[in-house]
């Protein structure tokens, strides 16, 4: 199962999700059996993630030759699959790829290092100790560090919206990563995923800074500018969008102008009371713009998909596949 949060283990997770799905569609593909062989033998890790389903497969009682360990599988479209393929995606592809073992050491990490966090589709208003507020999203969790000299709040995880109650004399700062904003009397939201940093007011001004080796200094961002900060590279970009959609969420409506599936997606996982599995690439290329029901996840999803050519896979009631259309 994919415990770990190396880019190399994700990305095996996601390649071996799109040959399940495949398999959805064609499980008696001769030639997609061989390409998927000859992916397992081309790294140790393809086979990891593959071999991870077999471990969950094997929980349910039964056996296909798909599934097989890569020594003993067979790839002749002759012999009939005794497996259930909507059953193989349903429980192994959301199991590998949000990774059980990762997610309940993450929950435990935060519990120990946050002061307050939330579940799934949970909103919570913190009153602060010096009157500011944080609204925290689902799945959030944030720790204060409150001095003699400076309020401090850091986002470990998820959305947080503040709205502070301006003191010049104890400066309000918010840390995400190496991000940090200075508040200089506003109303602004900070968003934190392991791939990406948002940075959105909704009024008044905050001071930015993205301490990566020097590549930011700090700029004063105004109501309606939004700055997106890639961990991994450090690249930053800056929009601006409405003030009204900045922090829309805490009404249960994600409301975006000008968005990625990507982010979009990452944003709904929050509120979903299962598995969202993203399978393939190109997600984060496709832009998209509504207001989403985040009451109803499989909805928001379908009304993200439709104008952007994105495939949505509804499994059960606990499991949702999302990626591109093949062209």
């Amino acid at each position: 199962m994919n415990v770990s949060s190396t880019d190399d283990d994700r990305q095996a997770v996601s390649e071996a999700t799109e040959f399940l799905v495949l398999l959805l569609d064609d499980p008696e593909n001769a030639s997609l059996h061989m390409k998927i062989q000859r992916w397992r033998k081309a790294d140790t890790a393809h086979d990891a993630a593959w071999r991870s389903m077999v471990d969950v497969w094997h929980l349910t009682g039964d056996i296909g030759p798909v599934l097989l360990p890569l020594e003993k599988a067979s790839i002749s479209p002759a012999r009939s699959p005794v497996f259930t393929p909507r059953r193989v995606v349903a429980v192994a592809s959301a199991l590998c790829a949000v990774g059980f073992a990762f997610v309940f050491r993450n929950d435990i990490r935060l519990a120990v290092l946050s002061d307050y966090r939330t579940g799934t589709a949970e909103n919570r208003m913190i009153e602060l100790p010096d009157g500011s507020t944080a609204t925290l999203g689902a799945r959030s969790a944030i720790a204060l560090h409150y001095t003699s000299g400076q309020r401090q709040i850091n986002v470990l995880a998820g959305e947080v919206f503040f709205n502070v109650r301006h003191d010049v004399i104890h400066p309000f700062v918010v840390q995400a990563g190496q991000m940090t904003a200075r508040d200089i009397g506003t109303r602004f939201d900070v968003n934190k995923s392991d791939a990406r940093i948002d940075v959105a007011v909704n009024e008044g001004c905050i001071g930015l800074d993205y301490g990566n080796q020097g590549a930011m200094t700090e700029r004063h961002m105004r109501a309606g500018d939004r700055v997106s900060i890639d961990v991994r590279s450090g690249a930053v970009a800056q929009f601006h969008v409405n003030p009204a959609e900045i922090g829309s969420w805490q009404e249960k409506r994600l409301t975006v102008s000008d968005a990625t599936v990507q982010s979009v997606v990452e944003n709904l996982r929050r509120y979903y009371p299962g598995f969202i599995v993203v399978y393939g690439s190109g997600l984060d290329t496709i832009h998209v713009a509504g207001s989403y029901d985040l009451t109803d996840i499989p909805g928001a999803l379908k009304a993200v998909a439709a104008p952007a050519h994105v495939a949505i896979r509804e499994i059960g009631s606990r499991v949702l596949l999302v990626g591109a259309k093949p062209s």
